[in-house]
């Protein structure tokens, strides 16, 4: 119990220095493993490596595209029958999972796939589904829970499964989570009725520290031999969006409460197959070097298929680049990086015309 109790505080600790050091800004994290499939597999047999490039082709197909209903498409369903063909790596790790082989529990291996993000995108394409670029929102996250007819805030030192879950679960659909650390800040200005309660304003206060761009709340009843009951709320569409649930299963409550926070945000910053026209004007470019980096960072913006320089003068710079989605998407997007912050957003003739100004 000293170990637990020590280790809690130290984690409180660099927490709470790292938020009165390093203030948070609110910027897309990007998700690293966004590309890499794992699975658990029985053996390392060529039948059960075929198995596993299979349902690891249809996890990262629906994290990239941000959509479970991939398997609708007749040209997903073709590369699903050939997926060996897709990753370019794998290996096999040891893993503490039981699973059932032929009858029996056997202990997993967890295998990892690793796939070619320029493959991926062209097959999504060719579907004719949305790309879900790798710089995504990280997600606030303030779960009340029940426990032996006591409630808890689910937090980032919390032994509780349900934080394991949550966050595999998230990384399953390719969402950060970032959890409160509870220290006399967050209590002092928040508490467990509050969160269980779902008390909004009260839960945005509480979540400024943090400056996430959503935030997810919920509270799950999850007593022994009763149903799991839960409700959440997000407000990633600018407004708070609720859902609820009864299972009898808390993990089956809390999949459907990611998947949905997920399916939400794929509709939201997700791009389509459909391309058009963008003029973008860049204020503050006042160097070469500037120049380059923002060029770079349009070539490497997710909806971006092309990006070419129109004009280049004192202080400014010219972009015509070439999208797939809608333009508010990008818009979206190039808001979620916060390397550059929007001055006018106007039609135009060859297409609409945006007027950014470089962030400091």
């Amino acid at each position: 119990m000293e170990n637990l109790t020590e280790n809690k505080t130290k984690i409180y600790l660099i927490w709470t220095l790292l938020l009165v050091l390093f203030p948070f800004r609110s910027l897309a994290k990007t998700f690293e493993d966004l590309y890499i499939a794992e699975v658990l597999v029985p053996n390392e047999t060529s039948r059960e490596l075929f198995a596993g490039s299979r349902a690891g082709l249809a996890q990262v197909l629906v994290r990239v595209s941000g959509s479970r209903a991939i398997q609708q498409s007749k040209v997903i369903v073709e590369a699903l029958k050939k997926s060996d063909s897709y990753y370019y790596k794998y290996g096999y790790e040891s893993s503490d999972e039981l699973i059932f082989y032929e009858g029996d529990l056997t202990r997993a291996l967890k295998l990892r796939l690793a796939y070619e993000p320029s493959v991926i995108a062209e097959l999504l394409r060719r579907a004719d589904l949305p790309i879900w670029g790798s710089n995504r929102p990280e997600v606030m996250v303030w779960i009340a829970y029940m426990k032996n007819r006591e409630r808890y805030i689910l937090d980032e030192a919390s032994e509780s499964e349900l934080l394991f879950f949550l966050k595999e679960q998230a990384s399953e659909r390719g969402i950060s989570l970032l959890f409160p650390i509870l220290d006399l800040t967050d209590t002092s200005r928040i508490s467990v009725p509050e969160v269980w309660g779902q008390f909004h304003e009260k839960i945005e206060i509480a979540s400024r520290r943090y400056a996430p761009e959503i935030i997810l709340t919920g509270r799950l009843y999850n007593e022994p031999n009763q149903p799991a009951e839960g409700r959440w709320s997000h407000n990633g569409f600018g407004e708070w969006q609720s859902g609820e649930g009864m299972t009898s299963a808390a993990e089956d409550l809390l999949k459907e409460m990611i998947d949905r926070l997920a399916d939400n945000l794929a509709s939201l910053y997700a791009t389509g197959s459909t391309q058009g026209r963008v003029n973008v004007t860049v204020k503050g470019v006042t160097d070469f070097k500037k120049y380059s980096e923002i060029s770079k960072y349009f070539k490497n913006l997710s909806p971006v298929v092309s990006s070419s320089l129109k004009y280049m003068g004192p202080n400014l710079s010219h972009f015509d680049l070439r999208i797939e989605g809608q333009p508010d998407q990008l818009v979206e997007i190039v808001r979620l990086d916060g390397l550059l912050s929007l001055v006018k957003h106007s039609p135009g003739e060859d297409g609409p015309l945006l007027i950014y100004k470089l962030e400091d």
